[in-house]
C-alpha cells in the first residue's frame, strides 16, 4: 500500500430512503428489457420485409436465430424475476447487515472527527450528524487539524489507540457480515468500499504501532511485527500518515451515508412502522416488503 490515494468527494445523503428508489430500480430495469425484447422484435420484422428472400432461401438460419430471439429474451425476463423475488427474500437480512457496516463507518469518522478535535457529535439528532459530516468532508479543516496532532506526542498516542480500536471493530463487523454479501452482486462495490476502509484502518494502524510503540495497553508487539503493513513501516513519514487520516476521515464519512441510504432502499422505514403495528393489533401478518 504507498501513498495513500484521495477518494472522490462523498455527497451526504440526509432522510429515510424509502424502497420506492430500489423499485424503480428494478422498473427501470424490467423497461429496458423490455425495450431491448420490443428493438430485437421489431429488427426481425423489418428485415422480413427489406431482405425477406435471404430468410426464405436459408431457412435453417432463420430458425437458428428465431429460437435463440426467443431464449436470449425468455432468459432475460427469467432473471429479473428471480432477482426480484431473491431481493425480496433476503431484503430484512441484507438491511441488517447494511446497519452493522453503517454503525461501523461511522465509529470510525466520528471517533476521528473528536481525535482531530473538530466537533463534537451528539447522539440522537440527524441534524448533529449531517453537521459533523460536513466538517468530516472538509478536507482543508481535517488536513489542518490532522497535522497539528501529528505534531504533538500525547496526541498522537490517542490516535494510535484509537485506530486500534477502530480497526479490530470494523474487521469483527466485515469477518461477522462478509459472507452474507460476498455472492450478492448488487452489494459487492459498497462491501469492498468496507473491506477499503478496514484495511487502511489496519496498515496506518500498525506502521504507528510499529514507529511509535505505546507504553501499555496497546496492541501486542508480536502482532504489530507480523503485520505485512510493518514491511514498509519506515518508508511512511508523516505526511502519508497524514495523508491516510484524511482519506479514511472522508471514506468512512462516504461509506456511512451510501450504506444508509441502501439499507432504507431495501427496506424502508415505513415497513417497520406497518410491521410494528401488526404485531400490536394481534394480527401478526408482515407487511409486504
Amino acid at each position: 500500500m504507498a501513498k495513500a490515494r484521495s477518494p472522490p468527494t462523498p455527497t451526504v445523503v440526509s432522510g429515510a430512503m424509502g424502497s420506492d428508489r430500489a423499485e424503480g430500480r428494478a422498473e427501470r430495469r424490467a423497461a429496458v428489457i423490455g425495450a431491448a425484447s420490443v428493438a430485437l422484435l421489431a429488427a426481425a420484422i423489418v428485415s422480413d420485409f427489406v431482405i425477406g428472400s435471404f430468410w426464405a432461401k436459408h431457412a435453417m438460419l432463420t430458425s437458428l436465430l428465431a429460437s435463440m430471439l426467443i431464449v436470449v429474451i425468455s432468459v432475460a425476463v427469467v432473471n429479473e424475476l428471480i432477482e426480484r423475488r431473491e431481493r425480496r427474500r433476503w431484503s430484512l437480512l441484507a438491511q441488517g447487515v447494511m446497519f452493522a457496516l453503517v454503525q461501523s463507518a461511522r465509529l470510525t469518522w466520528t471517533s476521528l472527527v473528536e481525535v482531530l478535535r473538530l466537533t463534537e457529535v451528539h447522539t440522537g439528532s440527524v441534524e448533529s450528524l449531517l453537521s459533523a459530516a460536513r466538517v468530516a468532508l472538509d478536507r482543508g479543516r481535517v488536513s489542518e487539524a490532522t497535522r497539528g496532532l501529528l505534531a504533538d506526542p500525547e496526541r498522537r498516542q490517542r490516535l494510535q489507540r484509537v485506530l486500534e480500536r477502530l480497526s479490530d471493530h470494523t474487521g469483527e463487523v466485515i469477518a461477522k457480515w462478509a459472507t452474507v454479501l460476498v455472492g450478492a452482486a448488487p452489494y459487492a462495490a459498497l462491501l469492498d468500499g468496507h473491506v477499503e476502509l478496514q484495511g487502511r484502518l489496519e496498515w496506518l494502524t500498525s506502521v504507528l504501532g510499529h514507529r511509535e510503540p505505546a507504553d501499555e495497553g496497546g496492541r501486542s508487539p508480536r502482532l504489530t511485527r507480523a503485520s505485512i503493513a510493518t514491511e514498509h513501516a519506515d518508508e511512511f513519514d508523516d505526511d502519508w500518515i497524514h495523508d491516510m487520516v484524511v482519506s479514511i476521515t472522508a471514506l468512512a464519512t462516504q461509506l456511512d451515508y451510501n450504506s444508509r441510504e441502501l439499507a432504507f432502499e431495501l427496506v424502508a422505514a415505513d415497513w417497520w412502522n406497518e410491521r410494528t403495528q401488526a404485531l400490536i393489533d394481534g394480527s401478526g401478518a408482515p407487511a409486504e416488503l
